[in-house]
């Protein structure tokens, strides 16, 4: 059966990225969230997907230069009526949040554009800290990165996350040791046999992102393990 991840949790209806939106993606139905994790300047896991801090709070720059207290001071609802306040959370609360749920997670590391050196050693000892390592897969665009983590001491299971219109991308997410495959919903149109192939190597295929209730049908029906949505209601209601 394939599963509803919430994309930066319930997006559609709340500021994404923050509590209150993996909150309300548990009320609508969502088996899962997916959500980014990127380095305070002082080393700290916060989730926020853009490099920089303009497009979704009250701040601007790079996150990266900025201390955790000074990106928890910032106002992160996004303009989102209601939601006045919302501040971006560490990983930490993310996880104190959904733990409870049972909900899975996908945890991608934004380190393709910035590199955040130890950004892979934080991330597993935090998830492990929290006893959530089972419930847990990680992808990268960094391909390097999702690596490392496949192949790192602790159990880890990994997503290949990609855009372009690769040649096979299941025999090289095979060589790399990953779990899982996560393509764009589009690439499983260019190419129809994907998610057969991911399942004859035994390899899930969680899809991004899928708004449209007909789509998550389609996709649904060829056996995708998980959609990526930002309207997980609608979705749940689709499945």
């Amino acid at each position: 059966m394939t599963s509803v991840w919430a994309h930066r949790g319930a997006s559609a209806k709340a500021p994404e990225n923050t509590l209150a939106a993996f909150r309300l993606a548990h009320e609508l139905g969502a088996d899962g969230v997916e959500l980014d994790v990127q380095l305070t300047a002082d080393g700290q896991v916060v989730v926020i997907h853009d490099e920089t801090l303009d497009r979704t709070t009250s701040g601007k720059g790079p996150v990266g230069v900025r201390t955790l207290r000074q990106i928890k001071a910032l106002d992160a609802s996004n303009g989102r009526e209601g939601y006045q306040g919302e501040s971006v959370p560490t990983l930490d609360e993310v996880l104190d949040v959904l733990g409870p749920t049972g909900m899975n997670l996908n945890i991608e590391l934004k380190n393709s554009v910035e590199p955040y050196p130890g950004l892979e050693q934080a991330v597993l000892g935090i998830v492990d800290a929290a006893g959530l390592a089972e419930r847990v897969i990680y992808s990268s665009f960094n391909h390097i990165s999702a690596t490392q983590l496949a192949r790192s001491s602790q159990p880890s299971r990994v997503g290949l996350l990609f855009s372009d219109v690769l040649a096979e991308p299941w025999g090289y997410a095979q060589r790399l040791d990953m779990a899982a495959l996560h393509p764009h919903w589009k690439y499983v149109q260019f190419v129809p046999e994907t998610i057969e192939r991911c399942h004859a190597l035994g390899m899930d295929i969680n899809v991004w992102t899928v708004d449209d209730p007909g789509t998550v049908r389609r996709l649904a029906d060829l056996g995708a393990d998980a959609v990526i949505t930002n309207r997980p209601d609608v979705a749940r209601t689709v499945l």
